[in-house]
């Protein structure tokens, strides 16, 4: 080869190896954009992945602080208010550490959110927390002591006026702090989204020089960033077990309803609602079948609402749903729907559940013009439907009335009962073959001196709901038995029937209270007669038949009390240790003028005879309902065709000058002696 040739394959050579190296240059530059592009995109997604979690997972412990926060100051509240009405030594000290424990509670929340509050303007809050606390503390502190002390009468003044009040204040800086985590998960989820985008584009740039599979590998990395972007967004805005919008995300809806109302003039309502007897199932069935109730309520209300809708758990079984533009009417029409979605029974987990609620309407701007007042006003028109088991309520003024008189109605009770306000009036039970008194039912009565003489159904349902049923059924117990005791040493041999509730039916130490009670006053046990609605026995089967039978085998009689308007079945009651059914008014008032109403009658005589009960028929109000009765063979009656319910003073007149209570041995036998009464117990 000539030297020529050999030069020009050389500079061949060299030009082949020139292009190889660019090659290999721009291959390796290709890959090591690659490599950068794919590690900018992997570690922008870790570091925006860790920063978002981080501040959402810090964000949600501080909002589940500052809730729990919330709830010790209401049930700090509640204590405050039950103590003060408890004498029961044991229940004032039961209560006394429920209250301890929540400030307990209250406490290791604020605590761990001190340790948590990074800005300057939560550190702000929380000492300002901390101080109004500190203000706080003792008059809470007094009200304990004055609790615990006795009934003392300016408690309630001081808890009005002192202590609530300064406990608000508390609350609505908790309800700041809850407004600084929604703004800061805002912000954080803001941020991550325009860091997103940045980065997104970068990488677009470096995968357009490098080649169409470091766009590919952009567009991916860029999707994956956005996506956990997204669905940490979710998290902080939805509730975990349901997937419905959270308190924050219902509160941010709420103020974007309430600014869109007032640009266009237009109304919309929020309906609170809270599950009824929900705390029944979890005890019960257990916590998972609760959740699963709870994600079906959730289905339920989604479904019956529109799209444009907003349904939101707050927590725990409160649901609230911001129905937007529409008309009273629709509103209304909307609540009733939620209750009849709600009536079909839910099959969770293979057991069937029933369950009810009670909504609470409120109205923008009628009732409100801010999130915090509608939504309390909700609250109270809430428990407005559920104290009178009416389904729905919509906001009215004269609720928040109701409220405060409740409670002072409540508070009042507890003196009532201490100080003997309360009287028992008695109704004389006729035997139809004898066509003479045979016994009497003792009801009570509350000479209240403000209110007047007030009715049981003024007052019965405050006390199951204050836990002061036990203590007016015991007063009752009391008087009734004594009184009782006292007729029969005067000669006049009849007995007494008490009425009692659903938890008095399931207090364990009823029976030997009433033992004591019988034993004190030496009163034959089978001279009392205790009535008990079907719907009391069948709340709790297996307890309650218990408890009868204890109260049988002391030789107590039982009665089953309106028989007719409860569920129990003939198998059940045939089991049942009583030995009478009292056949309830409504169809005993109607035997004349609706065959229905007759039939019922006449075949629970039949039924009780045959079961070997008597039975009782209340409501009697003429003389042809009288006569047919006994044309039918019941055993008793009690109406006003023979009496209506007396004080015991008119008993005993009644006693000596009535065609049906015509008894030996009144002659001479002073009133009070004959009644048992004494003279503190003032009967009008």
């Amino acid at each position: 080869m000539s030297v020529l040739a050999r030069q020009q394959a050389f500079a061949k050579a060299k030009r082949t190896l020139s292009v190889e190296v660019r090659i290999a240059f721009g291959f390796m530059l290709t890959i090591a954009l690659m490599l950068a592009l794919t590690g900018i995109g992997v570690d922008h997604m870790r570091r925006a992945e860790a920063r978002l979690k981080n501040i959402v997972e810090k964000n949600n412990v501080k909002t589940e602080m500052a809730q729990i926060m919330l709830q010790a100051l209401r049930e700090r509240s509640l204590s405050m208010h039950s103590i003060a009405l408890l004498t029961d030594p044991f229940l004032k000290d039961d209560e006394s550490q429920r209250f301890s424990a929540w400030g307990a509670a209250y406490v290791r929340a604020r605590e761990v959110l001190a340790r948590l509050a990074v800005s300057a303007e939560e550190k702000q809050v929380l000492a300002k927390i901390t101080r109004l606390t500190s203000e706080t503390q003792p008059e809470v502190e007094k009200v304990m002591a004055m609790a615990l002390e006795g009934q003392d009468p300016l408690i309630f003044d001081h808890i009005r006026n002192v202590a609530m009040p300064k406990q608000r204040l508390i609350s609505e800086q908790v309800e700041i702090l809850i407004q600084r985590q929604q703004s800061q998960t805002e912000a954080a989820v803001k941020e991550a989204e325009i860091s997103s985008l940045h980065a997104r584009n970068a990488m677009v740039l470096l995968g357009g020089l490098a080649s169409a599979l470091t766009v590919l590998i952009a567009v991916y990395v860029g999707k994956r960033v956005s996506k956990q972007a997204v669905t940490l967004e979710h998290q902080a805005l939805h509730d975990e077990l349901t997937d419905l919008p959270n308190r924050t995300l219902f509160l941010d809806r709420l103020e974007q309803a309430i600014k869109k109302a007032e640009r266009a003039g237009s109304s919309f309502a929020i309906i609170l609602m809270d599950l009824d007897r929900f705390k029944e199932v979890n005890d019960t069935l257990g916590h998972d079948v609760g959740d699963l109730l709870l994600k079906e309520v959730g289905r339920r209300l989604t479904s019956t609402v529109r799209d444009t809708d907003t349904v939101a758990r707050l927590g725990g079984d409160e649901y609230v749903i911001i129905v937007d533009g529409l008309a009273d009417e629709y509103v209304e029409r909307v609540a009733e729907k939620i209750l009849i979605a709600l009536e079909r029974p839910f099959v969770l987990d293979g057991e069937g559940v029933d369950i009810s609620a009670s909504l609470g309407i409120a109205r923008f701007p009628e009732h409100g013009k801010d999130a915090v007042t509608l939504t309390r006003l909700a609250d109270v028109a809430m428990y407005a439907a559920k104290r009178d088991h009416s389904g729905y309520a919509i906001y009215s003024h004269a609720q928040e009335n109701t409220c405060r008189a409740d409670l002072a109605l409540k508070s009042e009770l507890r003196r009532a009962i201490d100080t003997n306000e309360l009287i028992l009036h008695y109704q004389p039970k006729i035997d139809h073959t004898t066509g003479r008194v045979m016994g009497v039912e003792a009801l009570v009565r509350w000479q209240h001196p403000k209110r007047g003489f007030l009715p049981p159904d003024h007052f019965i349902s405050a006390a199951e709901q204050t836990g002061l049923i036990g203590p007016l059924t015991r007063w009752v117990l009391k008087q009734a038995v004594i009184q009782c005791a006292a007729l029969h040493q005067a000669g006049i041999d009849i007995s007494v029937a008490v009425n009692l509730s659903a938890r008095n039916l399931h207090d364990k130490h009823l029976p030997a209270e009433i033992a004591s009670l019988l034993a004190s006053v030496k009163l034959d046990p089978s001279c009392l007669v205790l009535e008990i609605t079907e719907s009391a026995v069948m709340a709790d089967p297996a307890f309650g038949l218990e408890i009868l039978q204890q109260l049988d085998q002391m030789g107590v009689k039982l009665a089953i009390d309106d028989y007719g308007t409860g569920y129990s079945s003939l198998a059940y009651l045939s089991k049942l240790p009583v030995d009478e059914i009292k056949i309830d008014k409504s169809f005993v008032l109607a035997i004349l003028s609706d065959p229905h109403a007759a039939v019922i009658v006449r075949s629970t005589i039949d039924l009780g005879h045959n079961l070997g009960l008597k039975v009782v028929a209340e409501g009697v109000e003429t003389q042809e309902i009288w006569a047919t009765l006994t044309h039918w063979g019941c055993d008793i009656s009690q109406g006003y065709y023979m009496s209506k319910p007396l004080p015991a003073d008119q008993l005993i007149q009644w006693l000596s000058g009535s065609a049906w209570g015509h008894v030996k041995g009144l002659k001479g036998v002073p009133v009070t002696a004959a009644c048992g009464l004494r003279p503190a117990i003032g009967l009008p």
